[in-house]
């Protein structure tokens, strides 16, 4: 399969198979397509403080006489009542935000566009839904429909719809959308990339409970309520749905290969079946083969074509729980995943150092499973991812981003993930590594062991920096014959108590390599 038609659910594209060894490659992040690398941000508000600035300089050189001086004097006390009154109000409502996004949003130098649509003057917003946006029109517009039909109250839930500085037609179709719940558009006229998006649509909402959904998921009618409902009874828990997800074409590009049309089973859908039958071969654009109607009554089911099933591999060996599952915040996939506001408020958003490609969702992930947060996968929150066409490779922006994520979290689990990359191991022998290293490190033995074992982990990181292939792995850790000898010691020793096999068997391959 060709670079540019990997199924690419967030995984990072590979290079060629340039190496000895073998194993399915799992996939990073979520269903959402790479975005391009932002260009650098400016200071919204610093533009909007000198404008001050300037302005009250200039007042005060042309007010003269005490009465001019007593007028100024009120309406400050009066602007400053106003601004402790929306303060509070704020408070009321159960949220506060951030001052760096409040200034952003209301600069004038129009880094934003915010344009939101209420029902009523109702504050009550239980749900809050955060969809950041790249050029998926019109897949972005089937899948907000869908959110139209949800069977949870629609005046309690709102929709934060991001546009970030999407190209397409987006923007002209969306700003005038006026659906049957909350609605708030923002437009970024630059791109802000994936972190600082996802944290604009965290500082922006209102609702106690956060739900992430790509732009081009289809959800069915209880999804809300079903992440709503399990988080009345659950603490401390992030809950996903990604990875139940299946695919559907919604829609026809230019790209869409004819093996891909030719799996669509239309036999259960005439309407369907007469628009395929009608699509001009020529065209260059996208051709919906859905329309509003085939939303509410879910004949886009019809349209389903086959899934990669690499999630299979944790929901069918680790169930909903992830119980045993070494890597269980692999789950925070932002394409369908939950939580309350109060644990991001208390972890941290996502980390904006994450300017790139890649693992700024497992990152934020991690760093809530370290504060002892749970993680579940549930069958009840099936979304419809709909196909589209896959941009350029981003492989060395997410390699960038690995080895920023282990830079910032050089644990064991972080590190192994190398060993997927580079396509030495399988994610269920890494699991297992990882079960017995720990179990290792708990038993007290083998130090030197336990130390070389990292190194060689670090050392492959190193190495996919500049090249897939991972020949010679010791030479680049500085092994020596000495140091060489006594991890073969260390290896024969470990192989005689018959509890670490996948520890053995990999660094056997890695001597031999």
């Amino acid at each position: 399969m060709s670079r540019r038609k990997q199924r690419f659910m967030g995984e990072p594209f590979r290079e060629p198979n340039k190496h000895k060894y073998s194993g399915e490659p799992m996939k990073q992040n979520s269903f959402e397509e790479p975005i391009p690398m932002p260009k650098e941000q400016k200071d919204a508000s610093r533009s909007l403080d000198k404008k001050q600035k300037d302005t009250r300089s200039s007042s005060d050189k042309k007010q003269k006489g005490a009465s001019r001086s007593s007028d100024k004097k009120q309406k400050d006390t009066s602007r400053s009542s106003d601004k402790k009154q929306k303060e509070k109000k704020r408070k009321d409502d159960g949220h506060s935000v951030d001052k760096s996004y409040e200034d952003t949003i209301n600069s004038s130098d129009g880094k934003q566009k915010d344009t939101s649509r209420s029902l009523n003057n109702e504050q009550n917003i239980e749900v809050s839904i955060i969809i950041p946006s790249y050029n998926r029109y019109p897949l972005n517009l089937f899948s907000l429909y869908a959110l139209e039909n949800q069977t949870f109250p629609l005046s309690k839930m709102e929709v934060i719809f991001i546009d970030d500085a999407s190209t397409d037609e987006t923007e002209k179709q969306l700003k005038n959308y006026k659906p049957p719940y909350h609605f708030k558009y923002i437009r970024n006229m630059q791109n802000l990339g994936r972190a600082k998006v996802r944290n604009l649509g965290i500082q922006s909402s209102r609702g106690k409970i956060l739900i992430f959904l790509d732009a081009e998921m289809i959800s069915e009618p209880d999804f809300v309520k079903n992440h709503y409902d399990f988080h009345q009874s659950n603490q401390n828990a992030i809950l996903s749905g990604v990875m139940h997800s299946k695919n559907i074409l919604s829609c026809i590009f230019p790209e869409t290969s004819k093996t891909t049309l030719t799996t669509l089973n239309t036999k259960n859908n005439p309407t369907v079946s007469k628009v395929l039958k009608n699509y001009p071969q020529s065209i260059h654009s996208p051709y919906p083969l859905l329309n509003k109607t085939d939303i509410s009554n879910q004949s886009y089911k019809d349209l389903t074509v086959k899934t990669n099933g690499w999630f299979n591999v944790i929901t069918q060996n680790f169930g909903e729980e992830l119980k045993g599952f070494q890597f269980p915040w692999m789950a925070f996939l932002t394409g369908n995943v939950s939580f309350t506001r109060e644990l991001i408020n208390n972890s941290g958003m996502f980390d904006e150092d994450f300017i790139k490609y890649g693992y700024e969702d497992w990152e934020l992930g991690y760093r809530l499973y370290k504060k002892g947060a749970k993680f579940f996968v549930k069958d009840n929150l099936v979304t419809y991812h709909q196909d589209h066409p896959i941009g350029e490779s981003k492989w060395k922006e997410a390699i960038e981003n690995y080895n920023l994520f282990i830079t910032k979290h050089p644990d064991v689990e972080v590190l192994i993930l190398g060993l997927e990359l580079a396509r030495m191991t399988d994610l269920l022998t890494m699991n297992k590594m990882v079960q017995e290293y720990n179990q290792l490190v708990k038993s007290g033995t083998f130090p030197s062991f336990q130390t070389k074992f990292i190194s060689i982990l670090e050392a492959i990181a190193l190495l996919l920096r500049v090249d897939i292939r991972h020949f010679n792995v010791l030479g680049a850790c500085g092994f020596g014959k000495t140091q060489k000898k006594e991890l073969e010691k260390d290896i024969k020793a470990l192989e005689k108590l018959k509890n670490y096999p996948a520890l053995t068997t990999f660094l056997n391959k890695i001597i031999n390599s």
